[in-house]
């Protein structure tokens, strides 16, 4: 979700599963560089990293978007999200986040979309859901504000991904 950086663990220099030096080499079978351990055999992939994601909507048609406290993009407008947990599907991790970064109970998740793009690594899964409860800013975010779509701060969103995921959500309700 970084408008730049690099995945978490491209820097890895040992294998997870012998602890040995890790090799960049082209895997039998493959065609891209890899780190391959020579002593297991063990390739380390550098796959995405999921984040789930929920556009808080009121009866209204309000949006909540939250002003993050944290880096990276601190002081940008954001919907609820995060990275998922293994054990979680998209829609728990979409829910789990927007209640511990809004305080906000979500129901009704509908599929906006998955965004991606070339650099770090990260598919981002973007659901609509029904405010449920109030909202408050919680440690990850400084304000919680609901937006009427024409008031969406669109030079001030966090990442790429939040803008591309908000013009998708205005353009399906034909905004």
């Amino acid at each position: 979700m970084s408008k730049g950086g690099t995945h978490p663990h491209a820097f890895s220099r040992f294998c997870m599963h012998c602890g040995q030096r890790l090799t960049s080499a082209v895997p039998e079978g493959d065609n891209k560089r890899r780190m391959v351990c020579l002593d297991c055999g063990f390739i380390h992939y550098l796959n995405p990293r999921p984040v789930a994601g929920v556009i808080p909507v009121r009866d209204d048609g309000h949006v909540l978007l939250t002003r993050r406290s944290i880096d990276p993009r601190s002081g940008y407008w954001v919907f609820p999200g995060g990275y998922m947990d293994v054990g979680e599907t998209a829609e728990e991790a979409a829910i789990r986040e927007t209640m511990e970064e809004a305080g906000l109970e979500v129901g009704a998740l509908e599929l906006v979309g998955v965004f991606t793009r070339p650099g770090p690594g990260v598919v981002v899964i973007v659901y609509e859901a029904l405010a449920r409860s109030e909202a408050e800013a919680l440690h990850e975010t400084s304000e919680v504000r609901w937006f009427a779509p024409d008031e969406i701060p669109w030079d001030d969103l966090a990442f790429d991904s939040t803008e591309w995921a908000m013009r998708t959500w205005a353009a399906k309700r034909g905004l």
